[in-house]
């Protein structure tokens, strides 16, 4: 079960673009996941509240997921 691993590494890139911005609250982060890519998005969607357990910044924040063409995974938008 990679999703854990890429979504930690989507807060890790959210947070420093937060920071690098002075944003100090994230209401929702949507991430473009293409079909034909491995990852699934309920397993995203069930192991986003542990990614974010530990970040003030994503707490109460939503995970957004858009099927798209493709097998890559992509940080589509960062609502603030």
């Amino acid at each position: 079960m990679h999703e854990l691993g890429v979504l930690t590494q989507v807060v890790r890139t959210v947070s420093r673009i937060a920071d690098q911005n002075h944003i100090e609250k994230i209401k929702h982060i949507t991430l473009d996941v293409g079909k034909d890519s491995s990852f699934v998005p309920v397993f995203l969607e069930k192991l986003y509240p542990v990614a974010i357990d530990h970040s003030e910044l994503l707490r109460g924040s939503r995970l957004i997921i858009q099927m798209v063409p493709g097998s890559g995974l992509q940080i589509k938008d960062i609502g603030y």
